[in-house]
């Protein structure tokens, strides 16, 4: 004998499937049956951001604070700061992603030039995939740069000074 199920009986399970969701959350939420993120906020105030050299053979040079990660070992997020100056040719092994925070600056690829380069002010952003030969100028007295690194953090010219 077949049984015909009525409007009345659908509106009754599905309020009793609610019911046993929300009591399964409750449960769930009380006895710490949610896994928590393994990684923990991290809210860094401008000013507590402890810049120290890229470079310490350099320390009038480019200086970065470390927001996240650790950048000679893997992914991290960072402020970079630089001083007016003419980019060079180089590389980096992992893709970045940067926001120009402060300053005018300028980003290029190997075939192209600084002068055909848009100038890049604050909010502009560029992705540069590892590998891959290019050159930023800072226009400005100073430029500061969110920068968003993929693996390791490291750069080397692409080729001798002229």
């Amino acid at each position: 004998m077949r049984m015909r199920t009525t409007t009345s009986d659908l509106k009754g399970r599905s309020r009793r499937a609610a019911i046993a969701r929300a009591a399964c959350f409750t449960s769930a939420l009380a006895c710490g049956g949610f896994a928590v993120a393994e990684d923990p906020m991290i809210v860094v105030r401008r000013d507590d951001a402890k810049f120290v050299p890229l470079d310490p053979s350099r320390p009038g040079g480019a200086e970065m604070a470390v927001l996240w990660g650790d950048p000679a070992k893997g992914p991290s997020s960072m402020l970079l700061k630089m001083k007016k100056g003419e980019g060079v040719l180089h590389i980096h092994t992992s893709n970045y992603d940067l926001v120009v925070l402060e300053g005018q600056m300028k980003h290029w690829g190997e075939r192209e030039h600084e002068a055909e380069a848009p100038t890049l002010g604050p909010g502009s952003y560029w992705r540069q995939p590892g590998h891959q030969p290019h050159a930023d100028s800072c226009l400005t007295d100073t430029c500061v740069m969110f920068i968003k690194w993929e693996g390791k953090r490291d750069g080397k010219l692409a080729s001798p000074p002229k």
